[in-house]
């Protein structure tokens, strides 16, 4: 790909660094969002829509009242439904001087918690005519003064990868948890209501069922 001066981009030996190509981080950077900045950028191509998360606008002191109403629900991380806050356009600035470069990004605003702060996606990347190696962990672009770049931030991608998959797998325990809750509960009042049902033919003696776990208490707390 040519910029404006001509020159084409590419990747080669020089853009690599000790590390690099070897670790799969995920590509993590930091850019300036509306004149703040703004870590734990993920610089990903797998959706469609740029997403900033609310956090972010909280910090900027930007309200909700300042998004423009969606009610397009999307698929979100772990496969569930997201209903998305709204939309805002933000100037994104990326690059150093004079190899830098400023545009305005649509982005889609959720309120869920996120190991990242922003994820710019095909939308954006094509914005500033970005070109991405996973490989050599970096950001090539287009600007009137030569090809800017910009670099994964590697400590920031593994701290917020390890943070992630933690959040990923407390969401998957605490799931799992309530999944045998449910199960026992449910399994508690089946029981109950199967012994309820059994009537006798003849004059019957009260039994205690205590040992069983069947007294008053749990059938009132189950049929509820």
């Amino acid at each position: 790909m040519e910029n404006a001066k001509g020159d084409e981009i590419v990747f080669g030996e020089k853009d690599m660094e000790e590390g690099m190509g070897s670790q799969n981080d995920p590509m993590v950077i930091r850019t300036h969002i509306a004149n703040f900045v703004v870590h734990k950028v993920l610089v990903d191509n797998w959706s469609y829509v740029d997403i900033l998360f609310m956090d972010v606008l909280r910090k900027m002191e930007i309200g909700i009242a300042s998004l423009r109403p969606v009610n397009i629900p999307f698929v979100g991380f772990g496969g569930s439904e997201i209903i998305p806050l709204g939309t805002i356009d933000l100037p994104v600035l990326i690059g150093t001087e004079p190899q830098r470069k400023t545009m305005m990004v649509k982005f889609l605003v959720v309120d869920t918690p996120f190991a990242y702060n922003v994820i710019l996606e095909r939308p954006g990347l094509n914005l500033f005519r970005a070109v991405v190696s996973t490989f050599h962990l970096k950001m090539k672009f287009q600007t009137a003064h030569g090809t800017g770049e910009v670099k994964c931030d590697q400590k920031e991608a593994r701290r917020c990868y390890n943070l992630s998959i933690k959040k990923g797998i407390e969401k998957r325990s605490n799931y799992q948890e309530q999944l045998v809750t449910n199960t026992q509960e449910a399994k508690e009042c089946k029981r109950t209501k199967v012994m309820e049902r059994i009537e006798p033919v003849e004059e019957h003696k009260e039994i205690e069922l205590d040992s069983w776990g069947m007294g008053e208490d749990n059938k009132n707390r189950c049929a509820s």
